[in-house]
């Protein structure tokens, strides 16, 4: 068994479960967590938790992107027999992914006051990409 395809998949689920998994549970858990408290005292705790974020949001990305371009590399580049609606959802997986990202490092600055706002734009884009991630495996067999 070649290893090297493990460890790449393992990376690109990881990444995408830290990342996503992180927003939805700052949207679903910390955020209205922080509801009782004065908007002075709920900026200062965001963005103490932004700033401890921000390594996983950059640690994630890369992740995503070294193992998600080795994986197209080495396994949809030249590949044969994709059912044709393969590259269309592909394309829309890679645009929500970089919104994720984009936004995601976005989130994490200081004093953001549209925080909330875009942790649940991200929160719905991770989610497709997950969602598009699996119709994309059954579109490639």
């Amino acid at each position: 068994m070649d290893i090297l395809p493990v460890l790449f998949r393992f990376l690109h689920i990881f990444s995408a479960v830290t990342l996503v998994g992180g927003v939805l549970a700052w949207v679903y858990g910390f955020l209205p967590g922080l509801s009782a408290l004065s908007a002075d005292a709920r900026m200062k705790v965001e963005n103490a938790a932004a700033a401890a974020w921000r390594p996983l949001v950059l640690t994630s990305i890369v992740g995503l992107l070294v193992s998600g371009f080795w994986n197209f590399l080495t396994n949809f580049m030249h590949r044969e027999g994709l059912k044709a609606a393969w590259h269309p959802v592909f394309g829309v997986k890679i645009l929500l992914a970089l919104h994720v990202f984009a936004v995601a490092l976005l989130v994490t600055k200081q004093g953001n006051e549209k925080r909330a706002r875009q942790l649940k734009g991200i929160a719905f884009s991770g989610v497709a990409v997950v969602l598009l991630s699996a119709l994309l495996r059954a579109l490639s067999k």
